[in-house]
């Protein structure tokens, strides 16, 4: 049966194609096709020139330059170390030569520039770089010029092509705007990444050593990970060996940690023991970092915690001492901290009432403050989350102290914990905030005549369900803020060849759609969903995302109430619904038979759309089910019966795409011992539907007793 018999319909629930004539077998997305102009070689007709000094560096980019092209054309060219030297009709040069800035065209003190020259029979393609790194930045950016697509760590998009396409007209010169251009991988979680960074072994080295690849390939200059209270034997070893791979590559590494266990709410490395005096936390930053440094690392996040505050005089000579203790060191290692939020987390520094996580500006000036924000939230838009009615404190911050100390910024391009990806929910939206915060940040310090911002670091938690693009396009953002999000966006649906025409339509459309109701018209809480910790944060007045509003309080609105909120969130949800399902459709038509090199992302986009849809579709019910239960059981139950099919209809949905995940599926969905809070895959609850059924039954109990409570419910945490 085509996929898109498969789609949900509002009626009939489902839609039948039993008796449609069998479809024809050419792919109806061909990710070989092109639409830009360009000339035809062989590619006996194409060599390589590897301008570069010998090394390490030189024979992983010959290595990857060769196989991408292999699979791009069809065979591999020659690889030729040095200038080119007129023996091809194409020559790919990748240089860090006097000569080739030259012909480049560019004075540029950091960073690449990608051009054409000649015609006929003597072409050249040109990727210099200021630097080693920066010329392997600018080779990879040429593969992608030439038709490869690096989206994830562990899968690229490669179209068979058969032939060498050499584009008729290339003139690029980039500079990054953000000098550190960082991945925290948070390995508080069990993210996929967890065992490759922390899990000593030849094979997660392998993995690991693959994403710092991707992190080159995507322009990328560092990463960061959680270092966790209990290590695996041969840690040092092992991250050793990361580090010395990342830096021959050009990206430096970094660790975070707690500075006091006092809020070390999911068992990472912290400094400071819970009831420490002053002195002896002194003592303790400093052994404790000394015990942390048996590994390389290029620099240290000393994180403050969340949701508790601490002693100012404490904080700020703890964070003092580790600042001296790390830059007395031979070489010196940073010291930064993470400006975190939580919106009634105020305290007393010498008389004045000051946010707890902005006490930072009053330590050291060499400390790196590192602000943060949440979720799909940005720092230009009126809203927030954690206590925040919005983050343009933590904005106005960022700038406030810029010229004063280093001041980075770190987005999130996932919430793991009951919020998207372990829904699971697909939420391109998040791309609208990043390019807002990516623009922003740096063209209002130009307009206010400020130093730049440094740093970006992106806080990844995971990358299925699409949330790789996220990160993959958000790094595109970095070396051109002033591009619209509309080109990004083309840049991912041009990899899908004939069919990338319907994928950029449809992306952007569902990304305008999940921007207007997801966030203008704030519906993202009834898609998410909630744990017991949710609840629990719930009835203490405090909530880290969005929360949708309880079956039981809506049960009980006055009529005029009910007949509102009737109105602006369950028919809005359907509204949302019936907006997506054309776009899921269009997908679907489109990636009905997609080629084998565009395959799993094809079907990631379609499967993405899809559950969005599925999952508004739920909610709705489970509230028109809810609200029509007072007056009418019988009514009430089969609202019920519509919701199981759309949650059964999801379990298919979902199954089918963890035939596409990039891991292993055991090590994403089920349970397995680890040193994080979570002994599961941090996609077990995606799996499980957990938080579709834990709302169900709320739902269901309401209905028949009329009555609440989380006695019975699932918690969705083990």
């Amino acid at each position: 049966m085509p996929v898109a018999c498969l789609l949900f319909l509002s009626v009939p629930l489902f839609s039948s194609c039993e008796d449609d004539p069998a479809p024809p077998t050419d792919p109806t997305c061909q990710s070989s096709v092109w639409s830009s102009a360009y000339d035809v070689a062989k590619p006996s007709e194409v060599a390589v020139f590897l301008d570069l000094p010998a090394g390490d560096e030189r024979d992983i980019l010959e290595r990857d330059v060769g196989e991408t092209l292999g699979k791009l054309w069809g065979a591999a060219p020659r690889v030729v170390h040095g200038p080119p030297d007129g023996s091809a009709r194409v020559a790919l040069w990748i240089s860090t030569s006097a000569e080739a800035q030259g012909s480049a065209g560019t004075d540029i003190a950091d960073g690449h520039a990608l051009r054409r020259s000649g015609g006929g029979d003597a072409i050249t393609l040109l990727a210099y770089g200021t630097s080693d790194y920066h010329a392997a930045v600018g080779a990879y950016a040429l593969l992608e010029v030439l038709g490869a697509r690096f989206f994830h760590p562990l899968e690229d998009l490669i179209p068979a092509l058969g032939e060498a396409r050499i584009p008729t007209q290339l003139e690029v010169i980039r500079e990054p705007a953000f000098v550190t251009r960082s991945v925290q991988l948070h390995t508080l979680h069990p993210i996929e990444y967890f065992d490759p960074v922390t899990v000593p072994g030849e094979e997660n080295l392998a993995l690991a050593k693959r994403f710092i690849d991707w992190l080159v390939k995507t322009g990328h200059n560092d990463t960061q990970w959680w270092a966790l209270d209990e290590q695996a034997p041969g840690f040092e070893e092992h991250t050793t060996a990361i580090i010395d791979y990342a830096h021959m590559r050009g990206v430096t590494v970094g660790v975070l940690v707690q500075l006091s266990q006092q809020s070390n709410l999911q068992r990472a490395f912290g400094l400071v023991s819970e009831d420490a005096t002053t002195e002896q936390g002194i003592a303790e930053v400093q052994s404790r970092l000394d015990e942390l440094m048996t590994v390389p690392w290029d620099h240290v996040e000393l994180a403050l915690g969340e949701f508790l505050a601490a002693d100012p005089v404490q904080l700020l000579s703890w964070l003092d001492t580790a600042t001296e203790h790390l830059e007395s060191r031979d070489p010196p290692v940073e010291a930064g901290t993470i400006n975190h939020v939580g919106g009634e987390l105020y305290v007393d520094h010498e008389g004045e009432s000051v946010f707890f996580y902005h006490l930072p500006q009053f330590a050291d000036p060499r400390l790196v403050n590192t602000v943060h924000t949440v979720f799909f939230f940005d720092l230009y838009r009126d809203w927030g989350g954690y206590g925040h009615d919005n983050f343009f404190d933590q904005r106005d911050y960022l700038f406030e102290h810029l010229g004063e100390r280093v001041m980075r910024y770190s987005p999130e391009s996932a919430y793991w914990a009951t919020a998207d990806i372990d829904v699971p929910l697909f939420l391109p939206t998040y791309l609208t905030g990043r390019w807002l915060d990516v623009n922003g940040i740096v063209n209002e310090p130009k307009e206010l005549g400020l130093p730049p911002v440094d740093g970006h670091i992106m806080f990844s938690s995971g990358h299925e369900w699409g949330y790789w693009m996220t990160d993959y396009l958000t790094a595109k953002m970095l070396w051109s803020p002033d591009e619209p999000l509309a080109s990004f966006v083309a840049h991912v649906a041009s990899a899908f060849g004939s069919c990338a025409g319907e994928i950029e339509t449809s992306l952007g459309a569902l990304i305008e759609v999940q921007d207007r109701y997801l966030f203008d018209q704030r519906l993202v809480g009834y898609l998410s969903g909630e744990d017991l910790a949710d609840d629990f944060g719930a009835d203490a007045g405090f909530s880290t995302t969005p929360l949708r509003r309880p079956y039981q309080e809506v049960a009980t609105l006055p009529a005029g109430e009910r007949e509102a909120f009737e109105r602006e969130v369950v028919d809005a949800l359907d509204a949302f619904a019936d907006e997506v399902e054309p776009i899921a459709a269009a997908l679907a038509a489109a990636c009905l038979r997609p080629d084998e090199r565009s395959a799993n992302f094809c079907s990631e986009l379609v499967d993405g759309a899809e559950i969005v849809m599925l999952r508004a579709r739920h909610s709705a019910l489970l509230y028109r089910a809810v609200l029509t239960g007072a007056s009418d059981k019988d009514a009430a139950r089969k609202l019920l019966g519509r919701a199981r099919a759309v949650r059964d209809q999801a379990e298919q949905v979902i199954a089918r795409r963890e035939k596409g995940y990039r891991f292993p599926l055991d090590k994403l969905v089920e349970p397995f011992e680890n040193t994080t809070s979570y002994d599961y895959g941090y996609l077990r609850q995606a799996h499980l539907l957990c938080y579709w059924d834990r709302q169900a039954i709320q739902a269901d109990v309401w209905i028949e007793y009329e009555s609440f409570g989380w006695f019975g419910l699932p918690t969705c945490a083990d």
